[in-house]
């Protein structure tokens, strides 16, 4: 089993990990709803979390929108979220340390990469903002994957991107199906607080190697060794987000 001090590469969630995305979708959802007289379906958020941008989108229409299509509600997806994460102010959606502590791990030599359901339209803007965009070397989407994050191959395939092991790669994850994935995937895992996901938390605290609820938190834990752990001690001290 992967043991901290033995990892080399991070494998990082976006939504709800690196970024407080979930108010966006919140006011997408809302928006989206409303525009066809319906509240929220109860629960919405937590069935389509793991899911793909369009395996979201599919679901959505089986299961509530039986009489729209696919593309339409994709291309309504597409126009409300593009305008957000591509803001001049996009920075603001980033987690309270999660910039500095990516900075960090770069600057200790970690390799870095991004897992996540959403889509490069999306995420590659919002990392732009944030200012750390070029820190990753691999990017990987469920799409790609062809999978969602239920299964490990968005995990394999980003240790493979990243030129290492499962054993030498840390998850970053909010959603407790995707960490339970990644373990699957023999990745150690570190649980990241959502207020979206508050319910599952819990569990994501019990089954995660490590849970934070602020990155700041991981000060305390040594996971990449000796200079990481250095390293991340300065940027946040001299960082704010």
């Amino acid at each position: 089993m992967n043991k901290r001090g033995t990892l080399t590469a991070a494998v990082f969630d976006l939504d709800g990990t690196l970024i407080d995305s979930m108010r966006i979708w919140q006011e997408v959802d809302e928006e989206f709803f409303a525009r066809r007289n319906m509240p929220v379906p109860e629960h919405y958020q937590a069935e389509i979390a793991h899911l793909g941008f369009r395996a979201s989108a599919e679901f959505t229409v089986a299961k509530y929108l039986p009489q729209e299509s696919v593309p339409a509600v994709l291309e309504e997806w597409r126009a409300q979220v593009a305008g957000k994460y591509a803001s001049a102010d996009a920075e603001r959606y980033f987690k309270a340390g999660a910039q500095a502590y990516v900075r960090a791990l770069h600057a200790a030599g970690v390799r870095l990469g991004v897992a996540t359901a959403s889509a490069p339209e999306l995420f590659l803007p919002v990392l732009e903002a944030g200012g750390i965009r070029e820190l990753f070397s691999a990017f990987t989407t469920v799409d790609e994957a062809g999978a969602h994050k239920g299964c490990t191959d968005i995990f394999f395939l980003s240790a493979q991107k990243l030129g290492a092991e499962p054993a030498q790669c840390a998850v970053f994850e909010d959603n407790l199906t995707a960490l339970r994935a990644a373990k699957r995937a023999g990745m150690f895992t570190v649980g990241v607080f959502d207020e979206a996901a508050r319910d599952t938390a819990p569990q994501l605290m019990a089954e995660a190697d490590v849970f934070v609820r602020t990155f700041s938190e991981l000060e305390n834990y040594r996971l990449f060794g000796e200079r990481a752990q250095r390293e991340a001690y300065v940027h946040t001290e001299t960082q704010s987000h």
